[in-house]
């Protein structure tokens, strides 16, 4: 680090220290967090403000306090945001400043014995979801940004209020080249051409859909599913816009479909091994579990997936060095499973098995409660109606 560099971050400590020494005066009447959420990951940036939002809202009205809190936040540095139009909504809705300053804050509070402003992040994105069935989004748009993307919709054919249902795949060509125990990507990733009858099952049906993802993925030319996704159209605005306003969304787990939930839009989730990550306290999610199998015996039931340990597994070479082999739904049972959830997300009524559904949330709660860093609340998740028709006896069992 530069001489310059290092004379630049004291003086901005010095500049701010007296509205420190003022927060350390008034400290028993206010209390004030730093809250630096992850901005390089875009699932993080899209639900992680959303989540601690929710959060505040939910402890603003259990407190029992005159005690008030102020939160202050730093997006980070603007090239290490993955999103830059995300970091622009959410700061029309919270209190931000530069990052150089937040940081100058948190370390001139160190100065003041025993006063170290407390860090408020927030990794373990799935131990509190519950949240989400709480309260409203957060996550709002301004109306010349509706309008942009009303706009663009009408450009593909869909109307203003029309529904459409989005399809998001991180195809094993754009899985990220990590390697290590803790390595995802391949979990994640599968061909788009799994997907391809599941969404034209869905435009049978009268139901647009839209591919999202990243530019040079699979091409839908020739079929009837919209490709945004290599499209000229494609933005940082249209990323976020798109989910947050679809009927549904159709996803193996990857950043824009954690726009569609801080939206409060349905998710079904397809092939999910990493069970620990499942989303599980919103009824947002529906979710297919990808089926374990020890070498050379029957897919492992919910219980003896935890039991053995795979259900906090996190890499691919953790399945590997305990001799599971990770086997992942057919297209034709993929067209079934979102088939199924478009039924179940467009019925005014509850459908499916009920008490099948009752008994995956209080066992998957028990479950993961065991090594859970905070207690979970009741899980109000579900699994797949075509999941539970095939398998949900011995998966439960």
């Amino acid at each position: 680090m530069s001489f310059l560099k290092k004379f630049v971050q004291l003086a901005v400590r010095i500049a701010v220290f007296p509205f420190v020494l003022v927060l350390y005066l008034v400290r028993r009447v206010l209390v004030v967090e730093l809250v630096l959420p992850n901005v390089t990951l875009f699932g993080h940036l899209a639900l992680e403000p959303e989540k601690i939002l929710c959060n505040l809202a939910l402890e603003e009205t259990l407190r029992n306090t005159s005690q008030k809190r102020l939160q202050i936040w730093s997006f980070g540095k603007a090239r290490t945001q993955v999103n830059k139009t995300l970091v622009k909504i959410w700061r029309r809705q919270v209190f931000s400043l530069p990052s150089m300053v937040v940081d100058a804050v948190h370390r001139a509070s160190r100065w003041i014995p025993n006063f170290e402003i407390k860090v408020l992040q927030f990794d373990k994105l799935h131990e509190n979801d519950h949240v989400l069935d709480l309260f409203e989004s957060h996550l709002r748009f301004s109306l010349d940004e509706v309008s942009r993307g009303e706009k663009y919709l009408a450009s593909i054919d869909i109307e203003p209020g029309e529904p459409y249902v989005c399809v998001i795949v991180r195809e094993v060509a754009w899985a990220p080249p990590i390697t290590g125990p803790l390595s995802s990507g391949e979990l994640r990733s599968r061909q788009f051409d799994d997907f391809i009858p599941a969404a034209l099952g869905l435009v049978q049906r009268g139901i647009p859909v839209i591919k999202l993802g990243a530019p040079g993925t699979t091409k839908t030319t020739g079929t009837s599913i919209i490709d945004y996704a290599n499209s000229d159209a494609k933005s940082e605005f249209l990323d976020i816009f798109l989910p947050s306003r679809a009927r549904c969304v159709i996803s193996t787990m990857s950043g824009p479909d954690a726009v569609a939930l801080a939206a409060r839009v349905p998710v079904l989730y397809i092939d999910i091994a990493q069970y620990s990550l499942c989303f599980a306290g919103t009824k947002l999610v529906t979710w297919v579990p990808a089926q374990l199998r020890r070498e050379a015996s029957q897919t492992m039931s919910l219980g003896e997936v935890f039991e053995s340990g795979a259900g906090r597994f996190l890499g691919k070479p953790a399945f590997d060095n305990a001799g599971i082999t990770i086997v992942n739904s057919s297209a034709e049972q993929i067209c079934e499973h979102a088939l199924a959830f478009h039924d179940y997300v467009t019925s005014s009524t509850t459908i499916g098995k009920e008490e099948l559904q009752d008994t995956y949330r209080k066992k998957f709660h028990s479950l993961l409660s065991a090594g859970a860093v905070a207690p979970l609340a009741p899980f109000n998740s579900r699994l797949s109606e075509t999941f539970l028709r095939d398998y949900g006896e011995s998966f439960l069992s």
